[in-house]
């Protein structure tokens, strides 16, 4: 019996919930669900809608300045809800960073190591907050990215300036719009990140 014929015998028998269940309960099975899936204890359940294509290796990925151009593959379930998205120049992608493993899901206070690829020594990065970086080391490891919108085929979205590793599932998109804008000159930073952003070469 493959996979296929045993997912359809469970169904049939309406064990499904049981078997779901059971997965849920085990660590082992639990971990690896979660890498793709939310789950909450009043039953919320948060399906990916799509997945990050663009061949590239991950540390490709952590090297890029600008990030690199790739397509989000929209499931098919799920394509009626691009109705009206051409025409916007930029999206902000909710994504599952499921490479993060339970113990980097731990971690509270990091270094904001994106600085180093402009090329701040690592012993200059100050311990922070998780909270204060966009480290995909956190608690719930979600991922906000934006991205350009190049090109539109079907279910297909080609876009460029992606930081997200081949195959991160999707969970949401969403347009960016004027009224999500924050003007320059109404941008505040903390002290210890004006004075890295300057040592790059960055103005603030």
């Amino acid at each position: 019996m493959d996979f296929k014929e045993f997912l359809r015998d469970v169904k049939e028998k309406g064990l499904l919930k049981d078997l779901v269940m059971e997965l849920l309960r085990d660590d082992e099975f639990y971990m690896e669900l979660s890498r793709y899936f939310v789950v909450f204890g009043n039953g919320l359940f948060l399906r990916p809608i799509g997945v990050v294509r663009h061949g590239y290796g991950d540390d490709f990925v952590r090297r890029s300045l600008t990030g690199v151009e790739g397509v989000v593959e929209v499931f098919e379930e799920y394509m009626d809800g691009l109705r009206g998205i051409d025409g916007f120049s930029h999206l902000i992608l909710i994504s599952l960073l499921h490479g993060v493993t339970r113990e980097q899901r731990g971690v509270l206070v990091v270094r904001p190591r994106r600085l180093a690829i402009f090329g701040v020594e690592p012993s200059e990065l100050p311990e922070v907050g998780v909270f204060a970086t966009d480290s995909p080391h956190r608690p719930n490891p979600i991922g906000l990215s934006i991205v350009r919108l190049i090109g539109r085929d079907g279910r297909f979205l080609r876009v460029s300036g992606l930081d997200l590793f081949d195959g991160t599932p999707i969970l949401d998109i969403k347009p960016y719009t004027p009224d999500r804008s924050v003007r320059v000159e109404d941008l505040g930073l903390p002290d210890w990140y004006v004075r890295l952003w300057r040592r790059v070469g960055g103005v603030v």
